[in-house]
This record gives structure tokens, sequence and C-alpha cells, in this order.
């Protein structure tokens, strides 16, 4: 398994070896990634993570224009998106585009997406394309820190950028963008309170 502290070296890994997953970090934990465009490597994560992982992936993008590539986002979402970005906070929205079907990682015709505070999670998904973000842990287990909490379990993965020590506590918040208003999924780092008050304040 290559560990590195090269972008570029997992992002050639990744484009040289279809399937190819790696861990990477964030800003709570590290994740198990790859692009979302590699069915191959999405399939492998569910095997790894096992079979309930489809339901928990999140899609990490670098930026705005990216997130638009899979989901709607209104001037008002966008906005409210703005605010918050890079940042922990990750949004449900409708995903219209029926070339991506039928992708593991939609659920229900929706992505959870989010811009990463994290330097080289961005990095890698302005490199590849948007990625898959799902914790780097086997099921029970806790989310990997460091690296080397990673290479400790085992996982079936080809590599591990390694970005020192993480964080940890909250993850990001979790919020549905699809209705008429927020909807709260998981509270995290980021208070759905403060969400909610940007939002009304975009009306």
């Amino acid at each position: 398994m290559l560990v590195t502290s090269s972008v570029e070296e997992i992002t050639d890994l990744s484009r040289k070896k279809p399937g190819a997953i790696f861990a990477y970090p964030t800003e709570t934990f590290y994740g198990l990634g790859c692009p979302v465009s590699d069915s191959l490597a999405v399939e492998r994560i569910i095997k790894v993570k096992g079979r309930d992982a489809a339901k928990g992936m999140i899609v990490l993008v670098a930026g705005i224009p990216q997130a638009k590539g899979l989901v709607e986002i209104d001037s008002r979402r966008e906005s409210l998106l703005c605010h918050f970005w890079p940042g922990a906070l990750s949004a449900v929205l409708n995903c219209p585009f029926p070339s991506h079907e039928p992708a593991r990682f939609i659920q229900n015709g929706k992505i959870a997406v989010r811009v990463s505070p994290n330097h080289l999670a961005t990095e890698l998904a302005r490199n590849l394309g948007p990625i898959i973000s799902t914790s780097a842990n086997p099921s029970g287990m806790k989310p990997a820190e460091r690296a080397e909490d990673i290479i400790s379990y085992g996982l079936d993965i080809d590599a591990v950028l390694d970005g020192g020590q993480t964080p940890g506590g909250l993850p990001s918040t979790l919020i549905d963008l699809t209705g008429n208003v927020p909807v709260c999924l998981r509270h995290g780092v980021i208070a759905f309170e403060k969400i909610l008050e940007c939002w009304m304040k975009l009306e």
C-alpha cells in the first residue's frame, strides 16, 4: 500500500489504476475515497465498508461549479452554501442528471455534497473530479485520525494520503436542501440554528 503526503502521487495512482481506492484527511477524520466516475472503485469501497456504506456516502467537490455538475443548486441555495463552504456542512440536493444513474452514491435521486476546508481533500477533488467520502474505518471501529490508524486497520485499499493528525471531534453537519426549508439530518460542527438563520436572511 502506498503511503504518501503527495496529492500528485494519489492522483496519478487513481488515474492509472481503475478501481483504486485511497484514504485521505478531511476536516474531522480520514475518509475513504475514489472518483465518483470510477464505478469499480465505488463498489470496492462498499465492499470494504459493508453493504450499508452507500447510505452514508458523501461526495466532496472542489467548489460550487463542480457541485453543479452533480446536483441542482438555485441562487438561494448557492448563497447559503457559499456562506459555509469550505466548511463542515454537507448538503443533500437533487440530482437531475440521468447520466449518473445508477450510481451507488445517489439515494432516491439525491446526493450529499460538501466542500472540505482541508486543502488536501479539496485538491484531490480538483484533480480527480468529485470524490467519494466515507469514514476510513471498519464497521464498529472508531474513525481514523491518523494515517497510522488506517494502516493498523488493515483495510483493503491502495493508498493513504498522509496529512498528519486530523482534528477529530464532531462530524460535518448534514442537512437536506431539497425542500422549501433546510432540514437537519445530522447535527455536527456547524450549529443548525446558524444555518436556519442564514437561510431566513436570504429570503
